[in-house]
């Protein structure tokens, strides 16, 4: 009881959880943070594929792996600039901090600005490159295009909810997805089942959840007393490849699902037509909110480590260590029943009874 004291005192307003249920307790706003982000992307296609066709769900899954990639951009200096920063604030390095936020909420969006532009001047190829086909270009063509258009919002929303956690409130980070989360949903119940407008309408839901989501964060920081300020000075390339390569793994893990998704893409579509790849999207679907889980609980415990980290406190640090080992003991069995025994009803949501998309989507799984 005197060392969890003596960490609430020395953390200023940050709570310092001990056991291992207080872990999970701080990291729950952060998982359901995790959730709501795979919702914007799993409402679309449930409305998309009751409403437009499976062909239509087809094209929004083809045109997915560039969103992994704009996300990757996001998550390169999410994590990593949000764990310098979390160091550094405990460590009371308060210029270290705001300049590890800085540049970390600039340099993503400037990325993602390039990419975007660099699809839009190959625009046909790049989907034919993703396994577009005549019967699903032009939808790929317009969700794709919502998303390029959109990217600005999309990697600051990211970018924002991680900073939100470190600022010392996941809860209001949580506030933030759910809010874009809940605006997606109603928006594509409008779009979609009101005014019949397709994929064009899940594209427009989704954007504009992102951008209600950063309008938020942005909000969150105008606000006074805030831990981490925004200043357009003390930029560097050497601390820009700092911060980078303090998130690469989680770069890296977007890219390759980017990477597998192009992959499983193209291999359906040889081997069940546009069918199979709108059943490669249900089952992705159904991982996006299992990874979610595990990534919820990774980052909802990195603002504690850095915070321990920067207040040189390992021993600490070692209780969270193991409080993970325990997580990712008891977990996987977990999920692994509930998923095994729920597939058909959560494919059902996707896909008609009887269908072929629905049979291929249960099989797969």
């Amino acid at each position: 009881m005197k060392r969890n004291t003596a960490n609430q005192n020395a953390q200023g307003s940050i709570r310092m959880p001990e056991s291992f249920g207080a872990v999970l307790l701080f990291a729950l706003p952060t998982w359901l943070t995790s959730l709501f982000n795979t919702l914007y992307t799993i409402v679309d296609g449930i409305f998309v594929s009751r409403y437009a066709g499976t062909d239509a769900l087809a094209a929004i899954n083809t045109v997915y792996p560039l969103v992994n990639i704009l996300t990757a951009a996001a998550l390169l200096f999410a994590t990593g600039g949000s764990a310098i920063a979390a160091i550094a604030l405990r460590s009371e390095d308060q210029k270290r901090a705001d300049r590890a936020f800085s540049v970390s909420m600039t340099v993503p969006i400037v990325l993602g600005i390039c990419f975007s532009a660099a699809v839009l001047a190959f625009f046909p190829s790049v989907l034919a490159f993703l396994g577009a086909t005549d019967r699903t270009m032009a939808d790929c063509k317009i969700y794709a295009l919502c998303w390029l258009i959109g990217c600005p919002a999309a990697i600051g929303k990211e970018l924002l909810a991680c900073f939100i956690r470190v600022d010392g409130s996941p809860s209001y980070s949580f506030a933030t997805a759910l809010s874009g989360g809940i605006a997606n949903i109603v928006l594509d119940w409008i779009f979609i089942g009101v005014f019949g407008m397709g994929v064009l309408g899940a594209g427009l839901a989704t954007v504009l959840g992102l951008v209600l989501s950063c309008v938020m964060g942005i909000i969150w920081f105008m606000l006074p007393g805030r831990k981490l300020h925004f200043h357009l000075s003390g930029f560097s390339l050497s601390f820009t490849f700092r911060l980078a390569a303090n998130g690469l793994s989680e770069c890296v893990d977007q890219i390759a699902t980017a990477v597998t998704t192009i992959v499983f893409n193209r291999a359906a579509l040889s081997l069940a037509g546009e069918d199979g790849i709108a059943a490669v999207s249900i089952i992705m679907y159904l991982q996006f909110l299992v990874i979610g889980v595990y990534f919820g609980y990774s980052q909802g415990i990195s603002p504690l480590l850095g915070y321990g980290l920067g207040r040189r406190d390992y021993a600490y640090c070692r209780t969270l260590e193991r409080h993970s080992r325990i997580f990712l003991l008891v977990l996987p069995p977990l999920l692994y029943g509930l998923t095994f025994l729920s597939v058909p009803v959560l494919a059902g949501f996707f896909a008609g009874e009887g269908s072929h998309v629905l049979a291929l989507s249960v099989h797969g799984l």
